[in-house]
């Protein structure tokens, strides 16, 4: 089973999630929904949510009206934190288009944001299930922290391997696995069906965000949506990089600071970066690194016992297609 099938099995469900999402950032307000509208339809696939569907089938509950709003919940939460991490990387492309912050402007990006983070809260308010707003309340405050973490050691190469892996489960595993977590929540599952889709879905949000890190130097412009290099040009040092720096001499760490310190990077330089990853192997390091963490996150999944176990293809799926999307951009470029 392929990413596709699951759409394809799940295309009446995940129709309904895109109309929550569109009617839910209506308001009186123009921009409001205008900015809502552009940020929604760029392209995303929406993982996220897809996974609180997945894991509430997985514990036995249908996809009611309830789990379709909790998905769209998590669903503003990620576009907002897109919204906000574009203004202070000052990125200019993401899915293919222009982002909202370079089409709009920073306040514009920010101020959306924020409403689509209290709009979510105002759905889960609806219902004040606190299990369920403790868990992305808590989510939430890591993701942000990550952020906060991931900034204060901007354009730094005095880090090691254990801060990059924490940046990536705060920013992204935090959010990916409360949605997992929601659907178990939704679904009355016991509490070892809810820690194993917890521990899935930070294993497979580190995976994702590993391969991320290793297609931005080796990955396909039109499958990443944004050109090659676009962290190593602002300055993110993540685990590629790092393994390159920790790996060379005196002389290849100088220019590797050099380039971090400079905001100005030409093409010629990621290229010539991107050359020395190639050779240090450090791209199919992050890679190995992605496929130890997708493996304990399938195998975590399949040593517990659900009620719809049928569907367990389905999530196995959706974590495998996180690496393919790096072999994907190899064979077809």
């Amino acid at each position: 089973m392929d990413f596709n099938a699951v759409t394809r099995r799940f295309k009446e469900e995940l129709a309904r999630l895109e109309e929550a999402i569109r009617k839910n950032y209506e308001s009186d307000i123009p921009l409001i929904p205008g900015i809502s509208a552009y940020l929604m339809n760029g392209g995303g696939k929406r993982i996220r949510p897809l996974l609180t569907l997945l894991s509430a089938k997985l514990c036995g509950r249908e996809i009611d009206d309830l789990v379709i709003k909790h998905g769209c919940v998590i669903e503003y939460i990620h576009s907002a934190t897109l919204l906000h991490d574009d203004v202070v990387d000052e990125t200019t492309i993401r899915r293919g288009n222009e982002t909202v912050n370079s089409k709009w402007g920073s306040d514009a990006s920010i101020l959306v944001g924020d409403f689509l983070i209290s709009r979510g809260i105002l759905l889960l308010a609806e219902d004040c299930n606190p299990k369920v707003i403790r868990a992305i309340a808590e989510a939430t405050k890591i993701l942000v922290e990550g952020g906060i973490l991931e900034y204060t050691h901007a354009r730094k190469l005095d880090v090691s391997k254990k801060h990059c892996l924490d940046v990536i489960h705060r920013k992204t595993a935090s959010i990916i696995s409360v949605s997992c977590q929601m659907g178990a929540l939704l679904a009355s599952a016991s509490d070892e069906q809810e820690q194993a889709l917890v521990s899935f879905g930070n294993d497979f949000g580190m995976a994702f965000q590993l391969v991320d890190d290793a297609m931005d130097y080796d990955g396909d412009e039109d499958l990443l949506g944004k050109p090659p290099g676009t962290d190593f040009k602002e300055g993110h040092v993540t685990l590629p990089l790092l393994h390159l720096y920790q790996n060379s001499d005196s002389e290849m760490k100088n220019k590797i600071e050099y380039f971090v310190q400079d905001e100005n990077v030409s093409q010629n330089d990621f290229e010539f970066i991107l050359e020395h990853l190639r050779e240090t192997k450090s791209i199919e390091y992050t890679l190995d690194l992605a496929r130890e963490y997708l493996d304990r996150a399938k195998n975590t999944l399949r040593n517990e016992s659900f009620k719809s176990p049928e569907y367990l293809d389905y999530l196995i799926a959706v974590a495998d297609h996180t690496v393919d999307r790096y072999t994907t951009a190899k064979i077809c470029p």
